[in-house]
Formats: C-alpha cells, structure tokens, sequence
C-alpha cells in the first residue's frame, strides 16, 4: 500500500493530514467513530467546565483519548506506509 493510494481512498486534494488519518481511523477500526465522536465531545465539554476540578478530570480524559488516537494514526501510517 502506498501514500498515493492511502491519499485517494481517504482524502481530497484539500485535505490536511489529520483529517485523513481521521476518515482512515474511522473506516479502519471497529471503534474509530465511536473514539472520534467521544474525543470530540470531551474537547467541547472541557472548553465550557464551570470549576478547575471538573476542567482536570477533562482534561485527563481528554488527553488519553488522544492518545489512543495517535496510536490509531500510527498505525495507519504503519500500514499504509505514509
């Protein structure tokens, strides 16, 4: 497998990188919406935590799920040899 063929299977000719590890995350794995859904929703409810406590708990959480995701990305890459 190639970048050109990673590319054109996930991309458009604007497409930025993360955005196509993204659609590759999502199409690859079992769990990839669910992980991209569930990030995205933890990054929207950290920017409106009320308190520092609740914020850090978030933030945590947030962190880890991205974590995950650049492991996924990683793994794309690997695979795809990008």
């Amino acid at each position: 497998m190639s970048k050109e063929e990673f590319c054109e299977r996930y991309g458009t000719k604007n497409s930025k990188p993360k955005q196509l590890y993204n659609r590759a995350i999502r199409d690859e794995y079992v769990w990839g919406n669910d992980l991209l859904d569930l990030l995205a929703l933890v990054s929207s409810m950290r920017q409106r935590a009320r308190d520092d406590e609740e914020s850090d708990k978030l933030v945590t959480i947030e962190d880890r799920l991205q974590e995950i995701r650049d492991l996924m990305a990683a793994d794309v890459q690997k695979r795809w040899g990008c």
